[in-house]
């Protein structure tokens, strides 16, 4: 790999600290004027520890991610289940730390979960048609699914999700057998119109049949399926809280209460679009100046920077993403340990998901969830996470093959 030393990617070390700057200026230009500018102050001294941490990770052995894998695992569990029981009906969903600091335990469990599943996989096949070998990687992304899923953090919660389909996905399992996996979660969705339901189940039937799978699994899903249909009506009453309910129905009409649940991705929308092609300028803005937007400096600082910058910032930016992951992704071809390709695809399946669903959710492609866009966003816990992945990634690239 080309402008490397030692196997350091420069380039990609260069990105990154782009971003930071990206993301600093955003967080500066949206909270400015708010209690002396604490918000970009904290994030500066955020990215300061994020930093720190990034060393740390870069600098340990790599045995060590491997046999700590486990351990690191637990230790999330527990910090989970310290939110469930200690912060029972409260709104947060972190700890309390001295110095003012809060560790939010969801954010580290995505990183104990890259560890883990690049532990398990490296060692371990799985296959759809032997669905036993699915048991155990089921079960291990299960629970911290379920803790979050708890707090109630259901956006956080679809990382887990996410994260084993594509590690099975490169694991070896097929296409076709990811869409098995995932039909009767689609069979949940798409069940609110029975058309696009009946489609959905004729479509799984003929991948199926192309695909020879055997009787018993055919039965099977076919089953699991039509269940799954059946419990979208237990799921939208009985599981889903008030407020996800709320979001699905606000996504699909803003404007059923556009000073309530639909006010944010409205003025999401309003605050993107005023910003025309090259943007009002570096602080500028009225949506962002005036508080028009809610949580501008968190969840939507992408609408802090279209309405600042434009659509020529807004684009600059997402290729200046794309261009990072591109570059987490490339460590693969040089890499040998299944290990620390997955470690590689885990830390670029994480990334991937928060900018996808956060532009989503910003532009009203997706409904309104608290997703933070990596590096950008302000937050201690999702930047300082963040940080300690790519330490993960420049440490594999320093000494790939130590396992």
């Amino acid at each position: 790999m080309e402008t490397q030393d030692k196997g350091i990617d420069r380039t990609l070390l260069l990105a990154l600290f782009a971003m930071v700057a990206v993301g600093l200026t955003l967080v500066y230009s949206a909270t400015f004027d708010e209690a002396a500018g604490i918000y970009w102050k904290r994030q500066a001294l955020f990215f300061g520890l994020g930093l720190l941490l990034m060393l740390v990770t870069w600098k340990f052995p790599l045995r060590f991610y491997y046999v700590a894998a486990y351990p690191l695992y637990f230790c999330a569990l527990i910090l989970l289940l310290y939110v469930i029981v200690f912060k029972s009906g409260q709104v947060e969903r972190w700890i309390a730390l001295p110095g003012g600091f809060n560790l939010q335990p969801s954010e580290f469990a995505k990183f104990t979960m890259i560890l883990v599943a690049a532990r398990y996989f490296s060692a371990n096949k799985v296959s759809l048609l032997h669905y036993k070998s699915l048991f155990l990687p089921g079960f291990l992304f299960f629970i911290p699914f379920v803790l979050v899923l708890k707090q109630p953090n259901l956006s956080t919660a679809l990382v887990f999700i996410t994260l084993l389909l594509v590690t099975l996905y490169w694991n070896g399992i097929k296409a076709w057998e990811i869409f098995l996996l995932i039909s009767p979660l689609l069979s949940v969705i798409f069940t609110f119109s029975q058309l696009l339901w009946a489609f959905m189940f004729l479509f799984l039937i003929v991948v199926m049949v192309t695909y020879r799978v055997p009787l018993s699994i055919f039965i099977t899903a076919c089953l699991i399926n039509i269940a799954a249909g059946f419990s979208s009506l237990l799921l939208w009453n009985k599981i889903l809280k008030a407020h996800q309910r709320s979001r699905v129905l606000t996504f699909i009409n803003p404007m059923r209460d556009p000073r309530g649940e639909g006010y944010q991705v409205i003025q999401s929308k309003v605050t993107i679009g005023s910003g025309g092609l090259w943007g009002k300028g570096f602080g500028e803005g009225s949506q962002t100046n005036l508080s028009f937007l809610p949580e501008e400096h968190t969840d939507f600082i992408f609408s802090v920077l279209g309405e600042q910058f434009g659509f020529v910032g807004a684009v600059a930016v997402l290729l200046l993403f794309f261009f990072l992951i591109y570059r987490v992704l490339r460590t693969c071809k040089v890499v040998r340990s299944p290990f620390h390709n997955i470690i590689i695809v885990g830390v670029a399946t994480v990334l991937s998901f928060h900018v996808i669903v956060n532009v989503a959710m910003t532009i009203g492609l997706m409904p309104v969830t608290g997703v933070p866009l990596p590096f950008l966003s302000y937050g201690g816990s999702f930047v300082m996470v963040c940080m300690m992945m790519m330490g993960l990634v420049f440490n594999i690239q320093r000494s790939s093959d130590e396992i």
